[in-house]
């Protein structure tokens, strides 16, 4: 009779409520999955970064081939989380390696830029008469390797830091590109040197 008792009080799940629970439980392995693949995509995206920075040479192709193993690692770690990888098909792996992809390339995309140099510059002087002779000095962040000065009376300097004796009265623009193994920047003073003619005595 007690056993009889006992098994009335037991819970009974619905079809509706195991149903719910189910989705729930996808739904979790659902967010997993999908963090392993943007963990993956971070991971890759920072060995990519630091291979570049190591090998100082493009490295298109084996970062490329770092982000596919990366993909086919997940399999691995859902053994490992105890999720079942069979049960993934065509378009579960397609989500995957877009993850990752997507998350590699950003990563390797924010740290790259951050190397790639900021051009600046300042000068001793910015008016006077002719002849007016500016020093000017390179103010650029993350170590260019490279500069190309446009000092606006139609000369060129490739040096840091020219220095430039201004023969005419006028308004002169002076751009500035430094460059590294990263990329390159450019900055551009709009009439940022300003030369008055001698007036006579």
């Amino acid at each position: 009779m007690s056993e009889d008792v006992h098994e009335e009080e037991q819970p009974v799940l619905s079809r509706k409520m195991k149903s719910k629970l189910e989705k729930q439980a996808d739904h979790i392995v659902r967010i997993k999955k999908t963090l392993v693949a943007c963990i993956a995509g971070i991971f890759v995206g920072i060995l990519s970064y630091y291979l570049q920075i190591s090998v100082k040479n493009d490295i298109g192709l084996l970062a490329f081939m770092l982000m596919l193993a990366g993909v086919v690692l997940q399999r691995h770690i859902f053994v490992l989380m105890r999720i079942d990888s069979a049960k993934l098909g065509a378009k579960d792996w397609f989500y995957q390696g877009f993850m990752t992809f997507a998350f590699w390339v950003m990563t390797w995309t924010i740290l790259l830029s951050a190397m790639v140099p900021v051009a600046g510059f300042t000068s001793n002087v910015s008016s006077g008469s002719v002849p007016l002779a500016v020093n000017f000095v390179d103010t650029s962040t993350n170590t260019p390797t490279s500069w190309n000065w446009s000092l606006g009376d139609g000369s060129y300097a490739t040096v840091q830091a020219p220095v430039k004796t201004y023969m005419s009265a006028g308004n002169f623009t002076v751009n500035l590109t430094t460059a590294n193994a990263y990329g390159n920047n450019t900055i551009t003073k709009t009439d940022y040197i300003t030369v008055y003619p001698v007036v006579p005595s």
